[in-house]
């Protein structure tokens, strides 16, 4: 009996997860899979987050820069991205040039 909450405790956590967990899993996921789009299956890509803002709790933006390894030469070919995240899901994308000066605060914050 006297470990009877901790049993219950652990029980909780195991088949009720937090709420923010997978809203992080599911953005690099997200953006995981838009970047395996941009280029053949098989080839080796990594990405990398510049900056982010949060609009809202659903909404994101974020900065990527997304570089895929040329395997016979081993050069980098680079591009960059922002993002639009909706409740994990990609909305909108823009490329943007490499050296661009992106800023991904609201206007709301500037004023």
């Amino acid at each position: 009996m006297r470990y009877l909450p901790t049993l219950i405790l652990l029980i909780s956590f195991v088949f009720f997860p937090s709420v923010s967990e997978p809203a992080h899993h599911s953005i690099a996921t997200t953006i995981d899979r838009f970047v395996s789009t941009l280029y053949p299956k098989g080839s080796r890509y990594f990405w990398v987050i510049n900056n982010t803002s949060t609009q809202s709790q659903e909404e994101i933006i974020i900065d990527i820069n997304a570089s895929l390894r040329n395997l016979p030469d081993k050069t980098l070919t680079e591009s960059r991205f922002l993002l639009l995240v909706v409740e994990g899901e990609l909305m909108a994308t823009q490329k943007i040039p490499l050296d661009a000066n992106v800023d991904c605060s609201s206007e709301e914050e500037e004023a």
